[in-house]
């Protein structure tokens, strides 16, 4: 009898000691810990992947009498194609963008310019690639974001011609252009969240928020053409600001509600380039070197790659190669390519 009481009190004390067990929290191993800072680490560096291609500049292309303001008057067609191919993944520290930009004005016939047959003349060709290295990533304290950039670009316009005529004015039929350029750069974004009275009444909803992002970046220029480097200049300050709206969608059936998603509803852009250094051809003075724009995005619903845009603004030298003597107000409008912020795009 005494030996079936030391059994049962055995039994009972270490049911106890489980039950203790239970309610205490488990030693965590240094390989553990390790190991959740790797998988981490790992979620953050693809979440960065996708974060980056956001804030990238959007394609654009716009129909006729849609990009306004140039010495053509008008184009049958006008667009910037940017093509870009990520290398990136949770087990790489870093994001690069491999760009195929392709810069094209299809001209309409004007027989005293010169233009017939609806010519592209000296098309953009623009490759390169940008590497981004996250130095602040999200966490459970911020959504913000700040990432450094470094850009290696080449510039081209495929021709051959001399780049000025007998006059001495650029030759913009077929006048050699080339360049290439490498620009440093300092990334950021800030998110702020939004309290709706849809979210008071609805705790699992998500919130609508705003972001605000923008870069700074010094564009330094070698092995330009030889005749156009003392007009061209070989340095140049970008600077870029947007605004985001984020947006609350239902996915619905029959009028009933059955899933929540957010996807960008709108941003809006604006770029300045300040043109450093001294300029011969008559293109020293401040209104030649200032590039200033805004531009409006909406997205184009059900669509994770496409918008319409508008956009106004000031070349004091026109990007497009050697055209970059012109200076002129332009007014644009059309559709918008790139990747906008949808549920799997944070």
């Amino acid at each position: 009898m005494k030996a079936w009481k030391a059994l049962l009190l055995f039994v009972g004390f270490g049911h106890l000691a489980n039950a203790q067990n239970d309610t205490l929290p488990r030693a965590t191993t240094p390989e553990q810990v390790q190991l959740e800072k790797i998988r981490t680490r790992r979620i953050k560096d693809l979440s960065f992947a996708y974060q980056t291609q956001n804030y990238a500049t959007r394609s654009y292309a716009c129909p006729p009498y849609f990009d306004l303001g140039s010495p053509k008057t008008w184009y049958i067609l006008s667009a910037d194609i940017i093509p870009e191919f990520i290398i990136g993944s949770e087990r790489i520290p870093f994001t690069m963008h491999l760009v195929t930009r392709y810069m094209v004005r299809i001209l309409h016939d004007d027989e005293k310019a010169g233009d017939s047959s609806f010519a592209v003349r000296t098309p953009s060709f623009m490759p390169g690639a940008i590497v981004y290295i996250p130095l602040n990533y999200t966490n459970a304290q911020s959504d913000n974001i700040t990432y450094m950039g470094i850009a290696l670009f080449h510039h081209s316009n495929g021709q051959d011609g001399n780049e000025f005529n007998s006059d001495g004015s650029f030759n913009l039929y077929d006048g050699n252009f080339s360049t290439n350029f490498i620009e440093p750069s300092y990334h950021f974004r800030r998110r702020k969240y939004k309290i709706t009275a849809a979210v008071i009444t609805e705790p699992t909803l998500r919130r609508n928020y705003d972001e605000l992002y923008g870069s700074a970046g010094l564009e330094l220029h070698f092995g330009t053409s030889d005749s156009l480097k003392s007009s061209y200049e070989d340095r140049r300050i970008n600077l870029q600001l947007g605004y985001i709206r984020v947006k609350n969608y239902w996915s619905k059936y029959k009028g009933q509600k059955l899933t929540n998603y957010f996807e960008e509803k709108d941003r809006m852009v604006f770029d300045l380039t300040i043109i450093a250094g001294d300029r011969d051809q008559g293109l020293s003075a401040f209104e030649k070197r200032i590039n200033a724009a805004i531009q409006y995005y909406w997205r184009i619903k059900g669509s994770p790659n496409s918008s319409f845009f508008a956009s106004a603004g000031y070349y004091g030298s026109d990007p497009y190669n050697i055209y970059y003597a012109n200076s002129y107000f332009y007014f644009r409008a059309g559709i918008a390519l790139g990747i906008f912020i949808t549920p799997k795009l944070k």
